[in-house]
């Protein structure tokens, strides 16, 4: 298992992929409509594989009869980094390791895009949405990262807020990377930072 990538959700597309640029210093790409979930996003590329996706309710679709991912359904206020995703081969195996509710195993697919990913039934991710969305990309599927232009940033830190960090550290046990940090604390939420051309600059979700 390792990061996939970030989902940064506005109440509309344009403000998240404003944040998202204004923040990062670059220009994000146009990404496209989940018609399962009534969204649209814009896509950024980074040059460490990763990319961040701007996302929101695609006004276009009228209220579904379920809850969209990334609890956007119940997204009010400024733009901000709401979600991160890891990607594993095999996701009906790896959710086993989970010791708390993913969710379903969706399969879910957006142009020439096809993915398996965990969402839960009220759109919001256990541990106070601090948890990351799990997703298998499909066989033959081109991960975007390998799509998108690459440009230069790239992912310096990753720290997960939560009381109960160590439930959490223990869940994600299996994913073994430097850059993240779970720490201790009544306020839940993830603060990314990211290597710039100008500088380290923050995507959070405070």
């Amino acid at each position: 298992m390792k990061i996939d990538h970030f989902a940064v959700s506005g109440m509309k597309l344009e403000e998240a992929t404003e944040y998202v640029e204004s923040t990062l210093g670059y220009k994000m790409e146009k990404g496209g409509k989940h018609k399962l979930f009534g969204t649209h996003n814009n896509l950024l590329g980074l040059k460490d594989g990763l990319y961040i996706e701007a996302i929101a309710v695609d006004p276009a679709v009228k209220n579904l009869n379920f809850s969209r991912w990334f609890n956007l359904d119940n997204f009010y206020g400024d733009p901000k980094l709401t979600n991160w995703i890891c990607n594993c081969e095999n996701i009906d195996q790896c959710i086993l390791d989970f010791d708390v509710d993913v969710g379903d195993i969706l399969k879910i697919k957006r142009d020439k895009l096809n993915w398996k990913m965990t969402v839960k039934n009220d759109g919001l991710l256990p541990f106070n949405n601090t948890f990351p969305a799990i997703i298998e990309w499909g066989y033959k599927t081109i991960h975007p990262s390998k799509s998108l232009p690459k440009v230069d940033c790239e992912l310096f830190h990753l720290s997960i807020y939560h009381p109960l960090v160590e439930d959490l550290r223990f869940n994600l046990k299996n994913l073994n990377d430097k850059r993240i940090s779970f720490i201790q604390n009544n306020e839940k939420g993830i603060v990314a930072e990211f290597k710039t051309k100008k500088g380290n600059k923050i995507l959070s979700s405070f």
